[in-house]
């Protein structure tokens, strides 16, 4: 029987896919709640703190930094400049070459 995974991702990619959950629950709320969307929009770092539905979204102070930067006038707009932003800024120079 074995008792050790036979893989163990790195800790970097463990904490990355947390990170992406709760950036995909902050985009899902925007999207359902326009009041939500709206706040995030004008004010992203309120939108983060004040959380939605009773949910908090905890982020670690590098990603917040990048949601927080992203000024946009609609959510579309405002995902682009958060993809942009991440991927600029977390993924290693060489990612793009070692994943094609």
């Amino acid at each position: 029987m074995f008792t050790k995974p036979l893989t163990r991702q790195p800790l970097l990619t463990t904490e990355l896919s947390t990170e992406i959950s709760i950036i995909r629950r902050l985009l899902t709320a925007a999207a359902i709640s326009p009041r939500f969307c709206a706040t995030l929009l004008d004010n992203p770092d309120r939108a983060i703190q004040n959380g939605f539905g009773g949910e908090q979204f905890h982020l670690s102070e590098s990603i917040r930094i990048q949601l927080v930067s992203i000024r946009a006038a609609t959510l579309p707009e405002f995902i682009q400049r958060l993809d942009e932003n991440l991927s600029n800024h977390l993924l290693p120079a060489d990612y793009s070459l070692k994943n094609s």
